[in-house]
């Protein structure tokens, strides 16, 4: 095959390609986003609920919940959790065919972590106490929450028996990941001392640190990242 013959290929690929992706944001515009379309998947069967065991272990974990719905698609949701202080620290959310959703998230999520099985009724109370111990620290959760709880519907989380306990050992314990720079973890700290005194929460630096009282930090120090989250 001539070199001419392989660029006219390659040109035609990429403008298949473009094409395609601009089929699908059409669809996607037109169908009204993932707001509407969580919004039609509320009450589809639920497929997967769970949670990793980490968040019990260590205080931050994820937590999935997926519905079935009719053509072979699937509408999941998981939140990074951080039951100890932040709430909702990330979102990750979509509509995939089921296939592409059990192959690429849920096999591979299942696999990395050790996960518990959940009522839905106990993962929506989870989900929702943690951002409401965090709002009660002047902590919002991430912003795509607004869009991610839609999928629980009208999930009776007062349902649930079970009791979930935030905080560690009675006081919000702040642990930044690594994509937690120095001016958020400023904003973070200066919300704990405004809404717990000096002595009301502890605060991790890096790694090999434990628990470090509120009020010892210094705004112009250096912060170290653990690596040890994944967001």
């Amino acid at each position: 095959m001539g070199m001419n013959m392989r660029r006219r290929q390659k040109k035609l690929a990429r403008q298949r390609a473009k094409q395609k992706a601009e089929r699908r944001a059409l669809a996607h515009r037109e169908s009204g986003g993932l707001p509407a379309r969580f919004q039609a998947a509320a009450s589809a069967p639920v497929l997967h609920c769970w949670a990793s065991r980490d968040v019990w272990r260590q205080g931050i974990g994820y937590v999935l919940l997926s519905r079935q719905l009719g053509g072979g698609n699937v509408a999941f949701v998981v939140f990074l959790l951080d039951v100890y202080c932040l709430g909702v620290k990330n979102v990750i959310m979509d509509v995939l065919p089921r296939a592409s959703y059990e192959e690429n998230l849920h096999e591979k999520m299942t696999k990395q972590f050790r996960v518990d099985l959940m009522e839905p009724e106990c993962c929506r109370k989870l989900v929702e106490g943690a951002v409401q111990y965090a709002a009660d620290l002047g902590l919002p959760p991430h912003p795509d929450y607004r869009v991610a709880k839609l999928l629980f519907g009208s999930i009776p989380a007062e349902n649930c028996t079970r009791q979930f306990v935030y905080g560690k050992e009675g006081k919000p314990l702040f642990m930044p990941g690594p994509f937690d720079d120095g001016a958020r973890r400023q904003q973070v700290l200066h919300a704990l001392d405004e809404h717990c005194g000096p002595d009301g929460y502890h605060y991790v630096l890096g790694p090999g640190l434990s628990m470090i009282a509120a009020g010892d930090w210094d705004e112009s120090e250096e912060w170290e990242d653990s690596g040890e989250w994944e967001e």
